[in-house]
């Protein structure tokens, strides 16, 4: 049994460094064979291969991960031709480079530096999960940060949603579905109580809207956001929401479209860009944003 789980480790590991090799950049079956020899583990764990083993990884990659790797035979370089991961698939392979990593740094200084961040409550996360799998309610104390107060709740768990790298349990409180930040948690008790589904489809809720606020007047409508091009190939490498469209890019700024609901979140996130970014549409978000900025200027006189 350990040398079938040692055997499925060094697969799934083996996956996992050829697709974060290719997504740098097209490489040859040599080239990517050099890149994985890097890891000096790589050799000790054999995750070195024959190309007949690595053809067939290949196929293995598109079946497990939906990500399909083709090659330039002018070339002989292999490159990620479709690439569909599903977003639980890609954080697990994400994280598992991250624990990598952290296993490579150890021993070797200030290699490997962290944001210094308070805890996320992610000790819940599995109990949590357990409760929402199998309809448990949950109790705990929660901690409001914006009054200090404290509250015990009784909930049914619903999902649980990361926004802006902090994980929020999303539960039936009473007649509503609200918000709890993980971190604000204290005293988590699953009880045995067995709660009726729920009709509240997360993904729908979500769609439109931007970080954790949800629920509220504001109807989702179209953003078009100019940043200047420095800024704007930081938000292409990393989209602000998923409804984001390249709309325009050239020397002078480089041009985005959204349908998002212009919520509280959604402007906090906007602000902290200052004058990296401008407010195309709608009129009404624009402003509300120059009010703010207005808000904020008063405050230095």
């Amino acid at each position: 049994m350990l040398l079938i789980t040692m055997a499925v480790h060094q697969t799934i590991k083996r996956y996992t460094r050829i697709i974060s090799i290719l997504r740098r950049r097209p490489m040859s079956y040599d080239e990517i064979q050099r890149e994985i020899a890097l890891d000096h583990s790589s050799i000790e764990e054999d995750l070195l291969t024959s190309q007949r083993t690595f053809q067939r990884d290949i196929k293995n990659i598109a079946t497990i991960y939906d990500i399909e790797i083709g090659s330039d035979k002018s070339t002989n370089k292999y490159f990620i031709k479709d690439d569909v991961e599903e977003i639980h698939s890609r954080r697990l392979r994400e994280n598992s480079e991250i624990v990598n990593a952290i296993r490579l740094s150890k021993g070797f200084g200030e290699s490997l530096i962290f944001e210094e961040r308070r805890s996320l409550g992610t000790e819940h996360m599995a109990g949590l999960i357990h409760a929402i799998q199998n309809r448990l309610s949950v109790k705990f104390e929660y901690h409001k940060y914006w009054d200090e107060s404290v509250s015990d709740r009784t909930v049914n768990p619903v999902a649980l949603k990361e926004a802006r790298n902090r994980w929020y349990l999303i539960a039936q409180d009473g007649d509503k579905v609200k918000n709890f930040a993980l971190d604000r948690i204290k005293n988590l008790v699953i009880s045995e109580f067995r709660f009726a589904p729920i009709e509240y489809n997360v993904h729908q809720e979500f769609e439109n809207s931007f970080g954790i606020i949800n629920g509220t007047n504001e109807e989702a409508e179209r953003v078009v956001l100019s940043f200047t091009p420095q800024e704007g190939r930081y938000v292409e490498s990393l989209p602000l929401h998923h409804s984001q469209e390249l709309v325009l890019k050239n020397e002078e700024e480089i041009r985005f479209s959204y349908f998002i609901r212009p919520t509280y979140d959604f402007r906090m996130e906007l602000l902290s860009y200052g004058d990296q970014v401008k407010i195309l549409k709608p009129e009404g978000l624009k402003k509300s944003i120059k009010s703010q900025l207005q808000k904020a200027l008063k405050g230095y006189k």
